[in-house]
């Protein structure tokens, strides 16, 4: 003979079962969405990019370094998010995000190119970087802030 245990015949009891399920979606939302160091470097990193790229026009070889430390910070940065939210960055559902970001950095590297072939390296490449830096810190805090939204909630 089978019994029901109360949990089974109590609605409470599994609607208190979803909302503790709800409860630990948004708190893992919240831990891979909260951490306030992450936009700032993924910034001035993706910001090194266009450097690099005007560098290696105007023929310097500090281009390849900018363009080495650049690829190693993006490196930290990933295994540094991994270790203290303990999930990789993740770009999936986001195509809008991903879209942007990818224009943003391939026309940044295009205008620092072919501005740096024209005219050489000036004062104009740190604007490049620093305009390159904020937006890229910003779709990075709107991207956190959409994620949270799309898998923080039900």
């Amino acid at each position: 003979m089978v019994t029901l245990s109360a949990m089974e015949t109590d609605p409470m009891d599994a609607q208190s079962a979803l909302d503790a399920v709800a409860a630990a979606e948004r708190h893992g939302a919240e831990i891979a969405t909260s951490t306030p160091w992450y936009a700032p470097w993924y910034g001035v990193t993706c910001g090194a990019y266009p450097v690099a790229i005007a560098l290696f026009a105007a023929r310097s070889f500090v281009g390849f370094a900018v363009l080495v430390l650049a690829v190693a910070s993006m490196g930290l940065l990933v295994a540094t998010y991994r270790r203290a939210t303990g999930v990789w960055p993740s770009g999936q559902g986001m195509l809008n995000h991903t879209v942007a970001a990818v224009i943003v950095l391939l026309s940044m590297s295009l205008v620092s190119y072919l501005v740096a072939y024209a005219y050489g390296v000036s004062w104009w490449l740190a604007v490049v970087a620093v305009v390159t830096a904020v937006v890229m810190a910003l779709l990075s805090r709107s991207y956190d802030a959409t994620y949270a939204r799309k898998y923080g909630a039900r």
